[in-house]
């Protein structure tokens, strides 16, 4: 599907007509897991947590995130941390929800498997690319923009960074505007990989003609996938397929 993605790009570009590829950013270019699991290591070697909740800190050394993780409570149950404490509770998720939706520790994402490749394919085909995020410009904006030039992801002219200009947005409701005007543009084809169901089904609703690609990493748990929606876990030409 991938490789058939990029012959189409290749076609209509010999054709004269403009093509546009949309990611998302977080659990689907990039594995955000590693992020998660450093704000935990971190708010478990801040000396005021350890002061508050000497128990519950001393449990961090068995901390491990999965790419299948959503949030931290996963995380935070493996390593015993069940939730039985909730002045813990609360402070460990305000201290995730401040650092998470922050510059500060995009660092640590790791893109997924020819993710990297697969982009700077899509650009050399000349389709005209969009990473269209839920991060937000005041606290995330400079750096997804450091990130993604640090990774080699292609950033400029024909390929544009979208955040949503204030974090009180709806994620899905912003992602469905952008493509709506999208539309109005004489694209021949668009194509949106995203992870999250939610914003899927809402898309569909009222652009079924965008081309979109379910990325199996994680989600919310808000809603399912959409069934008729072609799946991929990596962004590997050759990966098998469904």
């Amino acid at each position: 599907m991938l490789s058939q993605i990029l012959v189409n790009i290749q076609d209509l570009t010999k054709q004269g007509k403009k093509s546009l590829v949309v990611f998302d950013l977080d659990s689907t270019l990039f594995d955000v897991s590693p992020r998660v699991e450093r704000i935990l290591l971190d708010f478990a070697a801040a000396p005021i947590n350890q002061k508050r909740f000497p128990e519950q800190v001393a449990l961090f050394n068995k901390i491990k995130t999965m790419r299948t993780d959503w949030g931290i409570q996963n995380a935070l149950q493996r390593a015993g941390l069940d939730g039985h404490h909730p002045e813990f509770q609360e402070a460990v998720r305000e201290y995730w929800q401040k650092h998470f939706f922050s510059n500060h520790y995009l660092q640590f994402d790791n893109p997924y498997e020819g993710a990297i490749e697969f982009v700077q394919a899509v650009d050399q085909a000349k389709a005209e690319i969009v990473y269209l995020t839920g991060r937000d410009v005041e606290r995330m904006g400079t750096g997804s923009v450091e990130i993604l030039h640090q990774w080699g992801f292609p950033l400029h002219e024909r390929a544009k960074l979208v955040l949503k200009p204030h974090r009180s947005m709806d994620d899905a409701q912003f992602k469905t505007d952008y493509f709506v005007e999208a539309e109005k543009k004489d694209y021949a084809k668009i194509y949106f990989f995203e992870n999250e169901p939610v914003n899927l089904h809402h898309l569909m609703q009222f652009c079924p003609h965008v081309e979109m690609i379910f990325f199996e990493s994680t989600h919310a748990g808000k809603a399912e996938p959409p069934e008729d929606l072609p799946r991929i876990m990596n962004f590997l030409l050759s990966q098998k397929e469904s």
